[in-house]
C-alpha cells in the first residue's frame, strides 16, 4: 500500500497516478511503513477487502511503533473476531481493556465473543453428550438381552422338567363302576388284574388290600414293590425296597429304599438306586407318570431311621435321555430334590 503525497489517500502499490489530485506515482514511492495513520488506513482496507493476513501485518507493524495504543489492539481483536478467530479475538480485546480499561466498546464486544466460546463449547460438550448416551443405552439394551437369555438358559438348565401342577389323566377310573383297570399288571405273557383303588358302591373299603410290613397297602402297592426288588438292575445297587405307595391323583409311585450302610454311604450310591429303582416302576407299569424315590437309612442311634434322600423324576424326562446316559447322569434330572446333611 502506498499513500499519495498530495491528497493523503491510501492506495495500492501498482497504482501510477492519483485518482483524486492526478499526481503521478513513481514505482517506488510505497509508503514509508513509518505512519501510524497510513498502517492502520491500510489495514481497515484490507478488513474490508476481508484480507485478513495482510490487515493483521499492516497493524501488527503499527503497533511495534506504538506498542502502547489501545486503538491498535482493538483493531487487531476486531480483524480476529470478523475472520471467526474468536479465541484470538478475546485475547486481543483483553489486551485492549488493559491499555484502556474505560472503554466500553471494546468491554462489550469481549463479554459478545465470551458468550459466543461458552455456547459454542456447551453445545460442542451437549452433542458429545448425546453420543456418549445414545451409545450407553445401546450397549445397555444388548447387554440386558444377553443377560435375559443367560438367565432363562440357566433357569432351563436346573429345572428342566417341572412336575405339572395338575394331571393330565388320572390313574384312577373316573367312576367306581369304570371296567377299565388301569392298574392291570403284567405277570409273564398274561395280565393280573389288579382291585379298584376306591370305594365300594356300598361305600366301604374294598376287600383286596393286604396288610404288609404293618401298613395296609393295596394289591397294586405290593405287585409293584415285589417286582422292583426282584429286579436284576434294582439288586445290582443294594438297594432293598420298603414301601410302595400310589397316588393316583397325578399318576406318581413314592417308593421307599434303603441301602446297606458300608462305612460311609454316598450321593453317588443312593441316587444310583433310585434311577434303577425308577427305571423298572416305568418298565412296570406305563400309566406311572412320575416316581418319587425316598431313600432312607437306619443310624442305629438315638435318631434311629432318617430320610437320605428325597427327589421326583418324570417319565417323559428319563424316557428322553439319550441311551447312553448313564445313572450318574440320569441322576441330575430328579427334581425337588431334598438331601439329608450327613449325606456327602
Amino acid at each position: 500500500m502506498r499513500q499519495c503525497p498530495d491528497c493523503k489517500i491510501i492506495l495500492d502499490d501498482d497504482v501510477r497516478h492519483c485518482p483524486k489530485c492526478g499526481r503521478g506515482l513513481g514505482a517506488n514511492t510505497p509508503s514509508t511503513g513509518h505512519d501510524i495513520s497510513t498502517l492502520l488506513t491500510s489495514a481497515n482496507l484490507h478488513r474490508i477487502r476481508s484480507e485478513w493476513d495482510k490487515a493483521i501485518a499492516d497493524a501488527t507493524e503499527a503497533l511495534r511503533l506504538d506498542p502502547k495504543n489501545p486503538d491498535i489492539t482493538s483493531l487487531i481483536a476486531g480483524v480476529y473476531e470478523e475472520r471467526g478467530m474468536l479465541d484470538e479475538a478475546l485475547v486481543w480485546y483483553q489486551m485492549a481493556l488493559e491499555l484502556k480499561p474505560d472503554s466500553d466498546a471494546d468491554k462489550a464486544r469481549m463479554d459478545a465473543i465470551s458468550a459466543k466460546i461458552a455456547a459454542k463449547r456447551k453445545a460442542a460438550g451437549t452433542d458429545s453428550f448425546r453420543v456418549f448416551e445414545k451409545r450407553t443405552k445401546l450397549w445397555a439394551a444388548v447387554l440386558g438381552s444377553v443377560f435375559v437369555i443367560v438367565v432363562v438358559l440357566a433357569m432351563f438348565s436346573l429345572f428342566p422338567h417341572h412336575k405339572q401342577a395338575h394331571p393330565v389323566r388320572p390313574i384312577h377310573p373316573s367312576s367306581a363302576h369304570s371296567s377299565v383297570n388301569v392298574y392291570a399288571m403284567k405277570s409273564g405273557s398274561s395280565e393280573q388284574a389288579a382291585p379298584h383303588l376306591g370305594m365300594s358302591d356300598s361305600g366301604k373299603s374294598t376287600s383286596t388290600a393286604s396288610e404288609s410290613g404293618g401298613s395296609l397297602r393295596i394289591p397294586a402297592e405290593v405287585y409293584i414293590r415285589s417286582e422292583i426288588a426282584n429286579a436284576q438292575d434294582v439288586s445290582e445297587t443294594g438297594a432293598s425296597v420298603d414301601d410302595v405307595v400310589v397316588d393316583p391323583r397325578i399318576a406318581d409311585v413314592i417308593v421307599t429304599f434303603s441301602v446297606p450302610i458300608k462305612g460311609n454311604i454316598t450321593k453317588d450310591q443312593i441316587l444310583r438306586a433310585a434311577v434303577a429303582i425308577s427305571r423298572k416302576t416305568f418298565q412296570i407299569n406305563p400309566e406311572v407318570k412320575f416316581v418319587t424315590a425316598r431313600c432312607v437309612i437306619t443310624t442305629g442311634g438315638p435318631k434311629g431311621v432318617q430320610i437320605a434322600f428325597i427327589g421326583d423324576i418324570a417319565r417323559v424326562t428319563l424316557e428322553s435321555l439319550p441311551a447312553n446316559t448313564t445313572d450318574q447322569q440320569a441322576a441330575t434330572y430328579f427334581t425337588r430334590v431334598f438331601w439329608n446333611p450327613q449325606i456327602r
